[in-house]
């Protein structure tokens, strides 16, 4: 066996057992309560979308900031790998299979501009468990400051 093809077979299996990098929900890991709005952003990025939520029996609107979360393109190269093989030999149509197609909400509230809680986002059930009203457009902006 020549010396380039056993180096090439030793570069390709180290690149396949090396680590993944971290996904987008271990970056949700990393929120903590009580950090606020502009900590936030910096560690999972802008919201797509900016509501007030009220639940039954509290006083005051959640400000609630919601995130899509998209499975992950895999980072390990043993993951990675096939899913570029596949998706090339596909034109790629093999990542709808590889994805579902299907993006999970996620709320991350805000009360007094601290963090207090995360949850996937949910149906308030027509309003008997919470409303939702929608953050004005040009407020938006302004309130992730």
């Amino acid at each position: 066996m020549s010396r380039k093809l056993l180096a090439a077979v030793l570069i390709s299996g180290l690149l396949l057992a090396t680590g993944c990098v971290a996904s987008s929900k271990d970056q949700f890991a990393k929120l903590q309560v009580g950090m606020s709005k502009p900590q936030v952003s910096r560690t999972i990025g802008q919201p797509e979308r900016v509501d007030y939520v009220r639940f039954k029996g509290h006083d005051a609107d959640y400000e609630v900031w919601q995130y899509q979360m998209v499975p992950d393109t895999p980072t390990c190269p043993s993951e990675a790998i096939p899913r570029f093989v596949t998706g090339v030999a596909t034109l790629g149509l093999a990542e709808i299979a590889w994805t579902h197609a299907k993006a999970d909400a996620h709320w991350v509230y805000f009360m007094d501009g601290a963090l207090v809680y995360t949850s996937p986002a949910f149906d308030c059930l027509g309003g008997e468990l919470c409303k939702v009203r929608r953050a004005p457009s040009s407020q938006k902006e302004s309130r992730l400051r």
